[in-house]
């Protein structure tokens, strides 16, 4: 993976007490794909500084998280087997605690939500600045942003 495919930058706001809470992406997948990653990136200019990053690997139905300090990728990633996504489509919702400084990733099905993991993150959630989409996409078909 070498490209960005989609990028967004965060609403800013200046009021600590209106917080992003939820972040949902739905989109369509290449034909034969291997992986797709989304991250959450702390500068609009670098990615050196990633609050979490999430890979899926298509073909083994895996998925791998991880953070970025100062370029260097975190020894602590972790893998786990899901079988949740399929060749054509995927949809996820990113619900942030900033209390306890995690992330908990869901697949949406319809109306309804399958939980796939729970991060804990290094960097502070309002650290975001933009989201990246990389790999195997063909296109963003929704992204939804919620704040309390």
């Amino acid at each position: 993976m070498t490209d960005v495919k989609f990028s967004i930058v965060l609403p800013y706001n200046s009021d600590e007490s209106i917080r992003l809470t939820k972040l949902a992406i739905r989109g369509s997948l290449l034909p034969d794909p291997q992986e797709f990653s989304i991250n959450f990136v702390n500068s609009l200019n670098c990615t050196d500084n990633l609050t979490y990053h999430l890979k899926v690997k298509v073909p083994t139905q895996t998925i791998v998280e991880n953070y970025k300090l100062n370029g260097e990728w975190s020894n602590s990633h972790r893998e786990k087997y899901l079988n949740i996504f399929d060749e054509f489509s995927f949809s996820l919702e990113f619900q942030f605690d900033y209390d306890n400084s995690t992330i908990n990733v869901y697949q949406v099905w319809g109306q309804g939500h399958n939980f796939v993991t729970k991060f804990e993150t290094l960097f502070a959630l309002s650290e975001i600045q933009s989201t990246q989409v990389w790999g195997d996409v063909r296109k963003i078909e929704a992204f939804e942003l919620s704040y309390d």
